[in-house]
């Protein structure tokens, strides 16, 4: 039986890089729910499966999917994968000074890809203030213990969005959001 993390800590540029891919996004996300082929995520996604497995191939070769089962199926084998974790963090060490341009290209490559996703959902907002979009940015000054309960309260926060292996509601939406929360000198 294949152990799922809760969260998985990517260390390396290229999961980064894979990651900022919104249909291999996509992907992990409906991997990290439950067990499947390639075949169910593409019915689920409305995607053709033959455009899905060099993708899945690479979640897989990069090691954020792990195949579970083989099965023979009429002269070829159908896998089935999980994410190994249902939430992926990127280390902040991927983009520091050591890392160079390549860490800098790479929080460039996720920021763009957030930019147009989040422009995409304020260009087509619903009127009902319950389902708009919360957009955000501001600057504050705080001491040391006040920062040390601002950044608790967001891992509590960030912890309590339901794992996607509990039972999920007929009703339940996808969200998403991007997080940036780091002291300015």
């Amino acid at each position: 039986m294949i152990l799922v993390k809760d969260t998985y800590k990517i260390k390396d540029l290229a999961q980064v890089r894979l990651l900022a891919d919104p249909l291999k996004l996509q992907l992990l996300q409906a991997f990290a729910e439950s067990p499947k082929t390639a075949k169910q995520v593409a019915a689920e996604l409305g995607e053709g499966v033959t455009k899905l497995y060099r993708h899945v191939d690479a979640l897989r070769d990069s090691g954020l999917l792990v195949v579970v089962e083989e099965k023979q199926k009429r002269g070829t084998v159908e896998r089935t994968f999980r994410a190994v974790a249902h939430r992926f963090e990127a280390d902040h060490s991927l983009f520091s000074d050591e890392a160079g341009e390549a860490g800098a290209d790479a929080a460039r490559e996720m920021l763009r890809v957030s930019e147009a996703e989040i422009l995409s959902v304020l260009a087509n907002a619903p009127d009902d203030d319950g389902e708009q979009a919360i957009v955000m940015r501001f600057r504050g000054r705080a001491g040391p213990e006040k920062i040390a309960e601002l950044r608790a309260t967001l891992k509590e926060w960030l912890d309590s969005v339901p794992n996607s292996d509990q039972s999920i509601a007929d009703d339940a939406k996808d969200i998403g959001g991007l997080i940036a929360f780091y002291r300015i000198d």
